[in-house]
Formats: C-alpha cells, sequence, structure tokens
C-alpha cells in the first residue's frame, strides 16, 4: 500500500518543464482543446483567422466525447494538455474535466491559459484538482506591450491573478499547480524579455518558455518573425538566461522535436480537438486529421490505414501532404505555415 501511495506520489510530482519519460503501458503525449473558443484575438494566433470563416462553427466538446477520451486515452498518456490553442475557461464544463484528468491519474498534467478568465471559482477548481503544470501566456513586461499582442489583455490584472493563486497554493502546503510563463518572441516583444524574466521571479513562476513566433498566413505578421539563429536574438537570450539563472528561474526555448532524421512526433504524440478529430503533430492541418473519436476507437484510429500510412512515408522520408510544410523534417520549412 505504502508503495502504492509512494509510486502516486513520485508520478504526480515529477516535472515541468521537459523531461519525457514512460512507465507501464503509458506511452502518450495528448495535446487537446475542450473548446474552440478563446476571448481573446492575439496578433500572431490563427484564431483571427477563424473570425473570417462563415463554416466556422463554435463549441465546447461534447461529455460523452470527452469520457470517451477519458476511458480510451488517458490510460495511454504520460502527459496530457488539457488545452493547447483555445482559452480553457471558455468551457464553463471545464473544472470537471480538470478533475477528471486529476482523477485519472496521469502523470503529467498541464494547462495552458491566457490568464483573463481566472477568477475565484476557477482558482478554487486548480488548486482542488490541481495539473501539475499551469503555463500563463505572457508577450509583454510592460503593460502596453502585452496588451498590444495580446489583443488588449490586462497585463497587471493577469499577475495579481496569479499572484493570488501562487499564495493560496503555497498556504496550502501545496507545490502545485507549478506555474510557468510561455512568450512568443517577435521582434516587438525582444528587447523585454529580461523584463518577462524578471515578473516570473516576482510573480511564483518556476520557469519562462520562449516560442518563436510562426507567422501563419493571412494574418501580416512576417514582419514581426525573429531569425533565432542571428547574433542578436542569441545574445539577448543569453543575458535572460543568465539572468533567470540568478534569480532561479528556468529559461526554455522551445524548438521542434526530431530523432536524428526520423519524426519525433509520429511514435507517441497526438492532438484531439473539441470536435474528435486526432491529428499526429502540430504542424498539421487540423482539417485533415487521421480519424475521429465520434466514429471510432483510438486503438482503431491508432493502429488504422491513415497512421500506418504517414508512419511508412516518414521511415522512408517519403513526405507528402502536411508533411511537406513540417519545419523539421522538409526543405519547405522556411514557408508560411498554412492553416
Amino acid at each position: 500500500m505504502l508503495r502504492s501511495l509512494a509510486g502516486k506520489f513520485l508520478r504526480r510530482s515529477t516535472r515541468f518543464p521537459g523531461y519525457r519519460f514512460r512507465t507501464g503501458r503509458r506511452f502518450l503525449t495528448v495535446r487537446m482543446d475542450t473548446t474552440n473558443r478563446c476571448n481573446l484575438r492575439c496578433s500572431m494566433c490563427p484564431m483571427r483567422l477563424s473570425d473570417r470563416d462563415p463554416l466556422r462553427v463554435w463549441e465546447d466538446i461534447d461529455p460523452e466525447l470527452f469520457h470517451r477520451m477519458e476511458t480510451e486515452v488517458f490510460p495511454l498518456a504520460v502527459t496530457v494538455g488539457l488545452s493547447c490553442g483555445a482559452e480553457p475557461f471558455c468551457n464553463p464544463r471545464f473544472p470537471l474535466y480538470l478533475e477528471a484528468l486529476y482523477r485519472a491519474d496521469v502523470p503529467v498534467r498541464e494547462v495552458v491559459t491566457n490568464g483573463t478568465l481566472m477568477g475565484p471559482a476557477e482558482t478554487a477548481a486548480l488548486l482542488s484538482t490541481p495539473p501539475t503544470s499551469l503555463t500563463v501566456s505572457i508577450d509583454g513586461a510592460s503593460p502596453s506591450t502585452h496588451a498590444a499582442i495580446r489583443g488588449g489583455a490586462d497585463l497587471d490584472s493577469i499577475i495579481e491573478s496569479v499572484k493570488e493563486l501562487v499564495r493560496a497554493r503555497d498556504s496550502s502546503g501545496s507545490r502545485f499547480p507549478m506555474v510557468a510563463f510561455s512568450m512568443t518572441l517577435q521582434r516587438g516583444n525582444l528587447e523585454e524579455l529580461d523584463g518577462v524574466v524578471e515578473l516570473a521571479a516576482e510573480t511564483g513562476a518556476v520557469s519562462v518558455g520562449i516560442v518563436p513566433l510562426v507567422p501563419y498566413e493571412g494574418l501580416g505578421m512576417s514582419g514581426e518573425v525573429v531569425d533565432m539563429a542571428s547574433s542578436r536574438v542569441a545574445c539577448t537570450i543569453e543575458k535572460a538566461s543568465k539572468l533567470a539563472g540568478n534569480l532561479g528561474i528556468k529559461l526554455v526555448t522551445a524548438t521542434p522535436e526530431s530523432e536524428g532524421d526520423r519524426c519525433g512526433f509520429i511514435d507517441d504524440w497526438v492532438y484531439i480537438d473539441p470536435q474528435g478529430r486526432v491529428n499526429p503533430c502540430p504542424y498539421w492541418d487540423t482539417s485533415m486529421p487521421l480519424g475521429n473519436l465520434r466514429e471510432e476507437s483510438f486503438r482503431e484510429i491508432w493502429k488504422g490505414a491513415a497512421y500506418s500510412a504517414l508512419r511508412e512515408s516518414i521511415m522512408t522520408g517519403n513526405y507528402t501532404g502536411n508533411c511537406l510544410s513540417c519545419p523539421v523534417n522538409s526543405s519547405a520549412a522556411g514557408e508560411l505555415r498554412k492553416v
């Protein structure tokens, strides 16, 4: 009994950010959204394109579909990110899904939010059935820069909400959720990276993740892309990394996953949208899924013809379709990502 409890605690207290492991039959990293809605329209987000789509249907995940994921997918998962491209707290049922994920005993449970809807009820849910990590999108150290990028979001209000969460967590003696900041690095906020690191330390975050801007076609953001290989960007990141180290903060630069010449996603990664569509990587065109959980079981999709054909093409280096625009394994890496 004690051994079982210790094992459960160790699984729940393991890592943030970035430590990958396998345990028993668990091998999957799952990214998903329980809604396709967001209360913001950020400058670099393809959500802005959705507003122009007359066929767009705004919806939250069906509880029955979520239950299917809970029974078929969660038992296979090492990591589940319960939000990805949308704002989770736009779904009024999100606290129930957060509780279900916690009860499923998935070792690593992640939530990403813009932080604008974190009121008392949302904070209570994050504390009672906590994810292992809560990542808050912060794109500037100054309120004006953050608002310009994040659709007018009030930085001061977000920081105060996060501080309240951290205070309540610490008062309860809990470690979770551990808080992280995520910053979409672009020309407009490059010089504020140091400030975001300092803000993270003041707020109680443990890390700052840097995500280079992806210039989605149709958003007019190509001019904001930073050259991650340039000396200016490298020096800025190196300076911020030293500052982070001095403040006890981990600075993490997100880079596309690969394993040599082989795709780093195909064997153990999925993204599932609120409609139940299963996609194999974060660069995939979600209008062309490899299956739908409303129509097939996860096992049928994972072992099915579409996945098998994709694995074969990747193994032979014969990239087609979505893989032609992959920023990791394709000569088309410099092209704009289409949605």
